[in-house]
This record gives structure tokens, sequence and C-alpha cells, in this order.
């Protein structure tokens, strides 16, 4: 039997293929809040998907999982594969596993934050946050910062805030994991929150128009997250 040698120089060309993920997460993270002024309207929600960038996030963590199993397995004699797996070696996959686990799961996600017409609900890896519209406070919205990443806080009522898992910072959206323009969806939720009448048709292709319409009428006063719809 033939034994294949897989060279250690192959394993550690996959730092270009790092380099170049980790600097396209980090344009995305720099453009965030400049998706679309729009929302995808599936009927029951008016859903914001996450960026693209963050599914390049579990191809980045695979990247460097791999080159750290190149540097610990490498070939020995006979082309057998010599097993030098540390401590620290094994802690260091495990979290590799770990993250790209959990960004694998937030990434497939088909939304990452919905207005449904109970209220406003995001996800995250580790579970969900659900707010009725009676908690949210009107005209008290905030842009926020966290680690160089924006975030739309909202004045949410004590105790009006369901959470279900692990969810950091319950009352705020986070702008640079959404695909859609972050002026828009302030500006969309305090609408909301104002003419409870219209939460009933919240998710149909017919409300989101109206939405979009009586949006551009807004923008000619002074609003607390304002900014004009579309580009």
């Amino acid at each position: 039997m033939v034994a294949v040698v897989v060279p250690f120089a192959a394993i550690v060309l996959l730092f270009p293929v790092a380099l170049v993920l980790l600097v396209v997460s980090l344009v995305g993270l720099m453009a965030q809040d400049r998706g679309p002024a729009a929302f995808v309207a599936s009927g029951r929600a008016f859903e914001v998907p996450a960026r693209l960038w963050v599914s390049m996030l579990p191809l980045l963590w695979m990247t460097f999982g791999s080159v750290q199993v190149g540097r610990v397995l490498r070939p020995g004699r006979g082309g057998a594969w010599v097993d030098r797996l540390s401590f620290g070696d094994v802690l260091l996959l495990a979290s590799y596993a770990v993250l790209v686990g959990l960004w694998l799961v937030f990434a497939l996600r088909r939304r990452s934050v919905a207005l449904t017409p109970e209220g406003i609900t995001r996800w995250g890896p580790l579970g969900r946050v659900e707010i009725p519209w009676a908690a949210v406070a009107p005209a008290q919205q905030a842009l926020v910062s966290h680690f160089l990443a924006r975030w739309l806080h909202l004045a949410v009522a004590p105790g009006g805030v369901r959470r279900r898992g692990f969810v950091p910072y319950v009352d705020e959206l986070p702008l640079q994991e959404l695909d859609v323009d972050g002026r828009f969806l302030g500006d969309a939720i305090e609408f909301y929150v104002r003419h409870p009448e219209r939460r009933a048709a919240i998710g149909s292709a017919e409300e989101h128009r109206r939405l979009f319409a009586e949006l551009a009428e807004w923008y000619a006063a002074a609003r607390p997250v304002g900014g004009r719809v579309g580009r």
C-alpha cells in the first residue's frame, strides 16, 4: 500500500485564506447599518436577515482550526500521522469547534430580527428575545456602540423583555449583523409603537408598501433615529 503524505506547507497556505476572510468580515463590520431600506415580508412578520459577512465567520474559524490541526499532526516516517496533541491544543481545538458550531447556527438562520404583530423578536446563537410592542417607549431610541459595533437601543419597560437562553443586550438590536438600513429599522419600530392599529397587518406585502410610503413622509420632520428611505 502506498502511503500519501500531505506536506505541512500545504496546510500553512490556509493562512492567506484566513486573512482574506478576516478582511472581508472587518469590511462588513465597518459597513454596518448600510443595508437596504426594506424588510422581507414573509406574510407573518417583517424579517431582517443576517449580513453575508456573518456567514463567513465560521469559515474563518474553520480555517484557523485546520491550521492548528496541521501544526500538531505532522506526517512521520512511512506517511503515518503523528499525534502531538497537548492539553492546550485540545482546549484550542475544542474552542474552534464550539465557535464554528455557534456561528453556523447563527449564519444558517433565515432571519436575525423580526417585527411581528405581537412585537420585536431577536435571535442569537444561544437564544432569543421577545419584546412586546406595549413595552417599547416611543421617541426614545438611540444608537449606541459596543466594541466598535453599533446597536439600536430601545427604551423598554422593566420586565417587558422575554428572554429564552442567553442573549446579550436584550433591549438592543445589533445593527452590524443586520442586512437593513439602521435608520429605516428604527423608524419602522417607532411607527408601529405609535400606531398600534397597524400592527395586525405586519408581515403582508401590502403593509410593507404602505409602511415604506408613509415613512417617506416622516423624514420631512426631525426623527429620533431619522434618515431617508432608500439610496
